[in-house]
């Protein structure tokens, strides 16, 4: 399981994988209720959910992006395919009218979500790992090699760039209120970044052993949950930046995601295992 992510509803779960496909799960019964999709020639890297839980965005190592059609299971239009190389990360805008997508050819492409129309492309300065819409919307966020940039979505003029790690940013998230940006490196912290300034929040988050490959936040913006090769899930306080409770443990974990009630958080791992976690108060 290279990636996950909830519906909005909290019932189901999408998850895409090395095998090439996309699966759609019920969280309660722990059934498999959507796919496999069928449609990338190399394995899925990446998968987003609309706002409206009706489309799926995938982005593969095969350069494409498929945006699918929840209930008939399809593609909405062909493979998108103007990247180069891996898209490692696809995101919706809020409004769910654009989609981001970040790559390893050091691009970051807008695309209209219904027309599939190029609204601008963005050279950053090296392989994109990720990319997150701020949630007014008016902001994208993109993580490379020790740098994060914020760019501006309508015009795509660059922000800010940020020296904010000392190895790969993999994973960036914005509170729900959008007055922070929280960033996961393989340097194996996490740090919190206020978007007025643009300086860094309080002490990082550093008990990971080895490098951070996702990174969840809560919707009411309480914690974030972080998985990491050192084979453990953690959560953490947005506010003190202190670990919640202890790691759980997952081997191979590759990514993570927390339900919208912030209830349930999700990990899978390379060997094709979801986890499903309560979490309680």
């Amino acid at each position: 399981v290279s990636a996950v992510a909830f519906f909005k509803d909290g019932r189901r779960i999408v998850t895409a994988s090395e095998s090439k496909t996309l699966r759609i799960c019920d969280v309660e019964k722990g059934a498999l209720v959507g796919g496999p999709f069928k449609g990338h020639s190399d394995y899925v890297c990446s998968v987003a959910v609309s706002p409206d839980d009706r489309r799926i965005a995938s982005g593969g190592e095969d350069g494409a992006i498929i945006i699918w059609d929840v209930d008939s299971k399809r593609m909405i239009f062909k493979p998108l395919v103007k990247h180069r190389d891996r898209v490692s990360s696809v995101c919706f805008s809020p409004d769910g009218k654009r989609l981001a997508s970040g790559s390893q050819d050091k691009r970051i492409i807008i695309w209209d979500a219904e027309t599939r129309a190029v609204l601008s492309i963005l050279q950053d300065g090296g392989w994109v790992n990720c990319v997150a819409f701020s949630p007014d919307g008016l902001k994208l966020a993109s993580g490379t090699r020790c740098k994060i940039r914020v760019w501006r979505t309508d015009d795509a003029e660059l922000l800010h760039r940020i020296h904010a790690h000392d190895d790969q940013v993999q994973s960036v998230v914005w509170s729900p209120d959008g007055q922070q940006l929280v960033s996961a490196s393989d340097d194996q912290t996490v740090k919190f970044w206020n978007s007025s300034n643009w300086t860094q929040i309080g002490k990082p988050c550093t008990s990971h052993t080895d490098c951070i490959n996702s990174l969840a936040i809560s919707s009411d913006g309480s914690f974030i949950a972080t998985a990491s090769d050192d084979e453990t899930v953690q959560l953490w306080s947005t506010k003190s930046h202190k670990q919640i409770g202890q790691p759980l443990k997952h081997t191979c974990v590759s990514c993570v995601a927390i339900s919208l009630s912030g209830e349930l958080l999700a990990s899978g791992d390379d060997d094709g295992n979801l986890q499903l976690w309560s979490i309680e108060n």
